[in-house]
């Protein structure tokens, strides 16, 4: 490969490593998110079991309302929690390229 070329390459490649590094830093946040919402589901099931009478002033219309939009919000941090393995073994790939395609000083 050209000397020129392959300088560009490893450029492109070493800033779309820092990209996928940002994006598996947030790994730890995701996780807290889930933890949250699943107390927060928790305690919607404890609210409807006790009948508690659901508040008037919410941004839901119901304890179900509520329900539903909490386990959109864990199937959309599962998703990224997806996206995050995947982009750990294209970490690795980078890696391995810029290990086996940096000249040597």
């Amino acid at each position: 490969m050209e000397g020129r070329e392959n300088q560009v390459i490893l450029a492109v490649v070493k800033k779309e490593m820092e990209k996928v590094e940002n994006a598996i830093k947030r790994e730890k946040a995701i996780l807290k998110n889930i933890d949250d919402i699943t107390a927060t589901l928790e305690h919607i099931a404890e609210q409807v079991e006790a009948g508690t009478e659901f508040p008037e002033n919410s941004a839901y219309e119901s304890y179900k309302d509520w329900e539903t939009s909490a386990e959109k919000e864990v199937k959309s941090y599962n998703t990224s929690l997806e996206t995050i393995d995947k982009y750990r073994s294209l970490l690795t790939a980078y890696q391995f390229y810029v290990k086996n395609n940096t000249p040597e000083v």
